[in-house]
């Protein structure tokens, strides 16, 4: 008498699994991965010395890798938390109490190669990018084919909304790939578990949930994927338990991480759950997905994920399959109720591979056995990943130039004391200004921690420490500034900034510098960089604290950058 269901002996898994998983590569997928590395390399390369960072999050990331670099080159081990913070109160644009270590311990590497700049965050995303379409390659093939598995990597790369963050230092596109990479350990693992295959999943995981915790939402779909699938068991063997203590212990740390430093997003998501949990269900917020879905794709490419669903419902698939619905579904519910529709643009990059592996179902064997059918859709599928990838590569990427110009003039200033950068894009500042220091002895206050205490948005509060010119002028004097640096219009839109602009208009502030900003970002037109010297520049007092209410802490400023 047999059971229904799936039958499998606890060693090995049923011998219909499903899992084509084994097969090695030939000198055809050779060829087939050395065209998926030259159009990736078309898509990004240009992008690579495309002007400075344009979205603020980029200097954070950046500055983040700089700060490991610093660490790695000082070894402050016996006090390396009190490093940590005199390094952010000398070079205020670190993000390190809101992302994980992962990305910026990688881009260190790079940094220490190419040097302090741009290319060398830009190329940490590009490799990144590179080893998760790799990846998909070597796990798709064997399931769908070696046409799906190109076309659907291309199709996802050249897509404008990966295009758009991909070519930024931004996490989206490595926890994409390290999304993929342990989707690929993962599947290996159910194929034929052993020990090293379990470490091996434990690690990818831990790696991904150290790049961005946002990639969380893949561990359900993994979990559910293997329950459904009949591979439940797997889970359970003893060889698994190395993968649970990894990702366990990385769990751990992520949950310390947020509750000592990240007060203020875990209280913005609790609040969720509270008082307004009822804007969780309101239609707009689960309606906010798809137009920004569209805007990603475009018409062409959500067409054919359409078609692709379709012939996909009426025809005969793969276990893998059922991965890929499973990534879809969390990743909408996860984007709707975490991120929210502020957000929702940036992070439908999530669902993007899944979606144009979709597209690609009609060159499967398994959901399309007529050879006609799938040899029209290879031509459609492809033109369209051809377009794609050609006006992708000749698409301008976003960027603003001009802070390199304003750190590099204050940088050759004597007696500059400390400096006070009031705008939007205080971190391409700081980050320049340090690349340019390398003996490290500037140190820059940043106007929205000194005059006013903000945390990366004013939604999230803010505490104002100046209420007149005068107050401004009594505390730059306090803290010794000796250079003010300030954007021409007030982009944040503080109050105490345009107090700041004020106080430039004492007769004890001489402007000594203005430079243009070069920009195609229409809200950055017509914005400059003033530097002003403050010709009264006082002494630095010796017990200066950098307030961070929002983190329920503060920093004692180290009095020896008198420069």
């Amino acid at each position: 008498m047999t059971t229904p269901g799936p039958q499998y002996s606890a060693q090995t898994p049923p011998a219909d699994s499903g899992f084509k998983l084994r097969p090695r590569l030939n000198s055809g997928d050779t060829l087939f991965l050395l065209v998926l590395w030259c159009s990736v390399c078309l898509l990004f390369w240009k992008a690579l010395d495309a002007g400075e960072f344009w979205w603020t999050d980029e200097s954070r990331h950046a500055m983040n890798g700089v700060f490991f670099l610093d660490l790695w080159q000082d070894m402050p081990w016996r006090a390396p938390y009190e490093y940590a913070l005199q390094y952010f109160a000398q070079y205020p644009a670190l993000a390190l109490n809101w992302y994980p270590p992962f990305f910026p311990v990688v881009e260190s590497v790079f940094f220490a190669v190419f040097g302090i700049n741009e290319f060398g965050g830009r190329l940490a995303v590009l490799v990144f990018t590179l080893i998760g379409a790799t990846a998909w390659y070597v796990w798709a093939r064997p399931i769908w084919g070696r046409e799906a598995a190109i076309l659907s990597c291309l199709l996802y790369l050249s897509a404008p909304g990966t295009l758009h963050w991909t070519r930024s230092v931004m996490l989206e596109a490595p926890a994409v790939a390290m999304i993929i990479v342990s989707v690929w350990t993962f599947d290996r693992y159910l194929s034929r578990p052993s020990l090293s295959r379990a470490g091996i999943v434990g690690l990818t995981l831990g790696c991904m949930l150290l790049l961005k915790q946002t990639t969380v939402f893949i561990l359900p779909a993994l979990l559910i994927y293997a329950l459904w699938t009949g591979y439940g068991r797997m889970l359970w063997r003893k060889e698994a338990v190395l993968a649970y203590v990894i990702v366990g212990s990385v769990a751990a740390l992520l949950m310390v991480h947020a509750l000592k430093f990240g007060s203020v997003p875990t209280s913005s998501f609790v609040d969720k759950f509270g008082s307004n949990s009822s804007v969780l269900f309101s239609a707009s917020r689960w309606g906010s997905f798809w137009p920004a879905l569209l805007s990603a794709c475009e018409l062409p490419l959500l067409a054919a994920i359409f078609i692709g669903f379709v012939f996909r419902l009426f025809n005969k698939g793969t276990k893998q399959d059922v991965l890929i619905f499973l990534w879809i579904v969390t990743s909408y519910i996860f984007t709707t109720i975490v991120i929210g529709p502020a957000n929702v643009h940036r992070y439908t990059i999530y669902v993007l591979p899944p979606l144009a592996l979709l597209a690609c179902m009609p060159l499967s064997q398994a959901a399309m056995a007529n050879r006609n059918i799938r040899g029209i859709a290879f031509v459609l599928l492809a033109t369209l990943a051809a377009w794609n990838v050609y006006s992708g590569s000749i698409r301008p990427h976003s960027y603003v130039s001009g802070y390199e110009q304003a750190a590099e003039f204050v940088t050759g200033q004597e007696n500059t004391g400390l400096i006070m950068f009031a705008g939007k894009h205080d971190g391409n500042f700081i980050f320049h200004l340090r690349a340019l220091d390398p003996e490290k002895k500037k140190a820059v206050l940043r106007a929205d921690k000194i005059l006013v205490s903000m945390a990366v948005h004013k939604s999230f509060g803010t505490v104002s420490y100046v209420n007149s010119v005068e107050d401004v002028i009594q505390l730059i004097e306090r803290f010794g500034v000796g250079i003010v640096v300030i954007e021409s219009r007030d982009i944040v839109e503080l109050p105490e900034f345009k107090l700041l602009a004020e106080a430039m208009k004492d007769r004890r502030f001489q402007m000594i510098k203005e430079i243009p900003i070069q920009t195609n970002v229409p809200e950055f037109a017509d914005l400059s960089v003033q530097v002003y010297r403050y010709l009264e520049k006082k002494e630095q007092a010796d017990d200066l604290v950098i307030p961070l209410p929002h983190m329920g802490m503060e920093i004692k400023l180290n009095p020896q950058r008198k420069n």
